[in-house]
């Protein structure tokens, strides 16, 4: 029998399969963290005020190296900006809250991005206070290692690639600045930019990176413009949101899936857009609300390459849905099946 599947790039909203739920037996239904879940675990002294970055691992301490059941279970860290605090949680039964608002070790004024790696290392873009908050997670804490300033002005983005290097969006020096893994500056640059807000990384190293190719991935220019470079600064490819017919538009961040396609929120239209590890554009899912594959702003957005695990913030909490194909289902044709006719296309 000969199959053909219908891709669909444009038309009426649906919510087709380029994420879906997750499997019952895997989440028990629950996709949405709403306000009333975190107060369950936080209680009512704790609100989501302007949430940001988020990221993910699996922590290498947390790992049981003799099972491969526990690997889809991680640890994430969200940035609740408006409160000056880093969420996150320990396993599958904790949710804990780290920092406060204020310029001390532990303290965030206007946090945005956020990344992490299995080893424990957290690292926070802390604009306000002008600096790279480094945190270290061990033994389910959150815990202050130092402070990372060098002339940052307002830096808005982290990432972290594979060899635990350190990629910064600095965002009102204009700029893109490199440490190694001992926090030892590398190299920056500032061509092709335009006040950088955020920032992600996939490279040659990371075993879950099917191309096994390296870029980074920017937004910039009033978070119309998405750009594509290599990890020595040039520039490879870039979109802007007129190029997808988008008369207007706020990009927040981005992820990289194991296959390179990019990922990025729009906190304006309330939606999840699709690109290749080319920037071409493939499609657009979401709209407002708080249903299944709808959002209230979007922000934060962690894929776990591995699984194709997608976890997406937005103003009402966060959600959670796995990676899928990118097509919807229109029909069978013909519908029933004769002699002359032995065949159907899907």
């Amino acid at each position: 029998m000969a199959f053909l599947l219908i891709l669909t790039l444009f038309g009426a909203y649906d919510q087709g399969s380029t994420i879906i739920m997750p499997p019952f037996r895997h989440s028990l239904g629950f996709y949405r963290a709403s306000k009333f879940y975190i107060d369950l675990y936080l209680g009512d002294e704790f609100s989501i005020v302007n949430p940001q970055g988020l990221t993910g691992s699996k922590m290498e301490e947390e790992d049981d190296p003799a099972t491969s059941s526990d690997d889809h279970i991680l640890t994430l860290f969200g940035v609740n900006s408006g409160t000056g605090q880093i969420l996150y949680n320990v396993k599958l039964t904790t949710l804990k809250v780290y920092g406060k608002p204020g310029s001390g070790n532990g303290e965030f004024n206007s946090p945005y991005d956020i990344a992490a790696n299995p080893q424990g290392e957290v690292y926070v873009a802390d604009a306000g206070n002008n600096r790279i908050v480094k945190l270290k997670y061990a033994k389910s804490l959150l815990s202050f290692d130092r402070n990372i300033t060098d002339s940052f002005n307002y830096p808005m983005g982290v990432a972290l690639d594979s060899r635990r290097n350190l990629y910064v969006a600095d965002t009102r020096n204009n700029r893109i600045v490199v440490y190694d893994s001992t926090g030892t500056y590398r190299y920056s640059w500032t061509r092709d930019l335009s006040e950088p807000t955020s920032i992600s990384v996939i490279d040659k190293d990371d075993i879950y990176n099917y191309y096994k190719e390296d870029y980074l991935i920017v937004i910039d220019s009033d978070n119309k413009r998405i750009q594509k470079f290599n990890l020595s600064g040039q520039l490879l490819a870039f979109v802007h949101s007129r190029m997808i017919g988008l008369s207007n538009a706020k990009f927040m961040y981005s992820a990289i899936d194991y296959n390179g396609n990019v990922f990025v929120t729009d906190m304006i239209n309330n939606q999840i857009h699709k690109f290749d590890r080319f920037l071409n554009y493939i499609i657009s899912v979401g709209r407002q609300g708080t249903g299944r594959v709808e959002f209230v702003a979007p922000g934060g957005i962690f894929i776990w390459k591995r699984f194709g695990q997608i976890f997406i913030t937005d103003q009402a909490g966060g959600q959670y849905y796995w990676l899928a194909t990118d097509g919807f289902f229109i029909g069978c044709f013909p519908s029933r099946l004769t002699d002359a006719q032995p065949q159907t296309t899907i």
